[in-house]
């Protein structure tokens, strides 16, 4: 993967097709945290990497309800936006633990919230605003 970035993207379009490109190389497991501002575009991959896990149907961050699971999707796709939580105990609560055991893709919006909870190994996407786009840059926790 590391051969994908730094990158830079011009529009949602290009945003999601990347997220195509990412999902090429996950596998059950993988955990792929995504950091940037609001706006950054992080749904977006998110939506191009459940099209390609085979999942056609609406993907939208779960900024309220914190988790939407995608099951028709092959390996399956556990899509977090840890926007709203406050402590790490809330992700916790909320089964955590448990998620990570899933034999699924798990993707984190603002994962940069909990870091410590991020596992070993753990896809980083960060996501800049630039002049004319985004740039994406990846390193692994």
């Amino acid at each position: 993967m590391d051969d994908l970035f730094p990158i830079k993207i011009e529009n949602a379009q290009a945003m999601i097709a990347f997220g195509e490109q990412i999902a090429e190389s996950l596998k059950a497991g993988d955990v792929v945290a995504l950091v940037g501002d609001l706006g950054a575009g992080k749904t977006h991959i998110t939506q191009g990497i459940a099209k390609k896990l085979g999942y056609l149907a609406e993907v939208t961050s779960p900024t309220f309800a914190l988790v939407n699971e995608y099951v028709a999707a092959k390996p399956e796709l556990i899509h977090f936006d840890l926007y709203r939580l406050e402590q790490a105990e809330e992700l916790l609560e909320i089964g955590w633990e448990e998620y990570l055991e899933r034999d699924a893709v798990l993707v984190v919006e603002w994962a940069d919230r909990f870091p410590e909870l991020m596992p070993a190994g753990t896809i980083c996407i960060h996501i800049e605003h630039v002049e004319g786009g985004r740039e994406l840059f990846y390193s692994k926790i």
